[in-house]
């Protein structure tokens, strides 16, 4: 009974609820219950949204861009402010309107080919490729094969001298002469079988492409008139030598460098044909015949020859005629050098004379894919650790490509030389960066549907031009610094007057002609700290002066220099000696700005 009426009074109480809220009540119905009748609520089962004002499907609460549409709600810098409706999208704090990359953050701005697109979105290439549109039939307009050739007689003379160059006196002076002339002038070349095929690292397993004759590579080639100053007939790089002057080796007298060439070439035949090799008596009383290449003074040719030709020509080359080029100039016709055909070939004059530069400093066109101990040809990934890459895979190493010659390959040296120090260096990418930074901007340029360089194209391809110039020089002067140290230890081995052994002998032969060699090719960049005022400590007078503390030839064991006996003591002699290379390295240390520990460490 008791249960029954439970039941009945529920029943009235359910009646009486339902009528007072019956659908007689006009009260409008709010289902997700956050205040907002249903009829008004865009979002009726959502309690935090009620309102679209853009009406692009995001509620206002949640939307990033409440009066801008952007149903994707983009925010790419994270702020909470939809991409739509920020003024700096990237959140770099540089505002959309003049964000040079309005979707990726760079405060710096940096925009390497001067194209109004900074680098990071649009990135600079990182191989040595460019085509022009204006030649449809090729897909490069890349070329500088005469410089590959440059590089491969200098290479290739230095394994000749070091080779194949014996004492022998069945063999006059004067074929000696013409022998190592060759590759200086070219006499035949064009039909002559190169001689890296010899010698290049794992020869037995490296198929050189289109390279058994020098004329496969580049037709006509010489280095004689490429060299600084010219042949001495008025024909070549005459304008080579800067305001004329070339100095630096006292013992003869030399107005041009390539008859510096042509007297070193003569004194490295009459060595290797008198019967008389220079005889090295040690500390211990034993005698040894040194090498046919180095002379009774401590000097050796192969190495001077080697050091001096990758200056006078390479170097000299590169930084003081190919990049100094008026791109922005015009041909006797009055056509822009960017727009000029160069001759039949398919790339325009600008381009080809800034390609020239590159092949005179000799890298890999893909060389930022190495590591500095793989350009170096030290060690690496087996397919790049000998300097060399078949980049395309065709099973064939092209040295006009794909191969690290001269001073490309010193640059890495030094990189690896302080890579475990405190101030790490990075000159391979000093100079490979603005060079292709450099290159990309003729071929934007190039490339338009009427070929020009704007004004701030040509400032800011000279910046790059000038900043690749400086990298390499960096790298010869670090060398010489590298050839000082090393130097200054050999001295330090000499025992009672004698070298303590052969190899002390020859090493000091080596790292000093090397040395000698490198200061020498300073003289030839018109952007170098001797010459540009750049370094206010230093000016040409302290490079001439650091040659002249080098001499002619090094201090012996014995005291002597360039066969001029000791004054004092040999002691004494050497002493001095070895306060002048001190000095020297300060010198380049002071005009490079290189650090104590790289400077003492290399």
């Amino acid at each position: 009974m008791k249960t029954k009426f439970i039941i009945n009074l529920s029943i009235l109480l359910f009646i009486t609820v339902l009528n007072g809220c019956g659908r007689g009540d006009n009260t409008p119905i709010d289902t997700d219950g956050d205040g907002i009748e249903d009829s008004l609520d865009l979002f009726p089962n959502d309690p935090t949204e009620a309102f679209d004002t853009d009406e692009d499907g995001i509620g206002d609460n949640g939307d990033n861009c409440v009066d801008i549409v952007n149903s994707d709600q983009s925010d790419i810098d994270f702020d909470g402010i939809g991409d739509e409706c920020d003024d700096d999208k990237d959140g770099d704090e540089i505002a959309n309107d003049i964000d040079n990359c309005p979707l990726n953050g760079n405060a710096d701005q940096t925009d390497s080919d001067a194209n109004g697109s900074g680098d990071a979105c649009d990135p600079m290439p990182t191989v040595y490729a460019f085509d022009n549109s204006a030649f449809p039939e090729s897909d490069s307009s890349v070329s500088y094969l005469k410089q590959t050739a440059s590089q491969l007689l200098i290479s290739d003379m230095s394994y000749f001298m070091q080779n194949i160059l014996v004492e022998d006196t069945t063999v006059s002076v004067e074929d000696k002469v013409s022998a190592m002339k060759f590759f200086v002038y070219g006499t035949d070349i064009d039909a002559a079988n190169t001689l890296i095929g010899a010698y290049i690292a794992d020869a037995d397993n490296v198929e050189l492409k289109d390279a058994a004759l020098y004329g496969d590579i580049s037709v006509s080639s010489n280095l004689h008139e490429k060299i600084a100053g010219g042949d001495g007939n008025g024909n070549g790089h005459v304008l080579g030598l800067i305001d004329g002057d070339f100095f630096g080796w006292d013992e003869e007298i030399v107005a041009l460098p390539i008859d510096l060439v042509n007297h070193w070439i003569q004194m490295q035949a009459e060595i290797a044909s008198d019967g008389l090799a220079t005889v090295v008596v040690d500390s211990s009383g034993t005698s040894s015949m040194a090498h046919v290449n180095i002379d009774e003074e401590g000097r050796n040719y192969r190495q001077l020859l080697s050091t001096f030709l990758m200056g006078a020509v390479n170097f000299s080359q590169g930084t003081n005629k190919h990049f100094i080029k008026n791109f922005s100039g015009t041909d006797d016709d009055g056509v822009n050098y960017i727009a000029a055909q160069d001759g039949t070939n398919a790339f325009t004059v600008a381009e080809h004379h800034f390609d020239q530069g590159f092949g005179f400093y000799g890298a890999a066109r893909d060389g930022l894919d190495y590591t500095d101990l793989e350009a170096s040809a030290i060690s690496g990934r087996d397919e790049y650790k000998n300097g060399y890459h078949d980049s395309n895979s065709d099973l064939l190493i092209d040295l006009r490509s794909e191969y690290f010659f001269g001073h490309s390959q010193i640059c890495a040296e030094r990189d690896v030389g302080s890579a475990s120090g405190t101030v790490p260096t990075d000159f391979s990418n000093e100079v490979m960066l603005p060079i292709l930074a450099a290159r990309k901007i003729l071929s934007n340029a190039a490339n338009k549907t009427n070929p020009e360089l704007t004004e701030i194209e040509t400032s800011k391809l000279r910046e790059h031009v000038n900043n690749v110039s400086t990298g390499w020089e960096k790298c010869i002067a670090a060398t010489a610094i590298h050839n000082i140290n090393n130097l200054l230890i050999s001295i330090s081995n000499y025992d009672n007057g004698a070298p303590v052994n052969i190899e002390n002998f020859q090493d000091v032969a080596k790292y000093w002609s090397d040395l000698k060699g490198y200061v020498l090719s300073l003289q030839f960049s018109p952007t170098s700290p001797f010459r540009d005022n750049a370094v206010i400590e230093v000016d040409i007078n302290d490079l001439k002066k650091a040659l002249t503390l080098i001499g002619d030839a090094p201090v012996l064991a014995n005291g002597s220099q360039n066969g001029i006996p000791a004054a004092g003591s040999a002691s004494d002699a050497i002493y001095a000696y070895t306060g002048k290379l001190i000095e020297v390295r300060s010198i380049l240390q002071d005009a490079y700005r290189f650090s104590d520990v790289n400077t003492l460490s290399w």
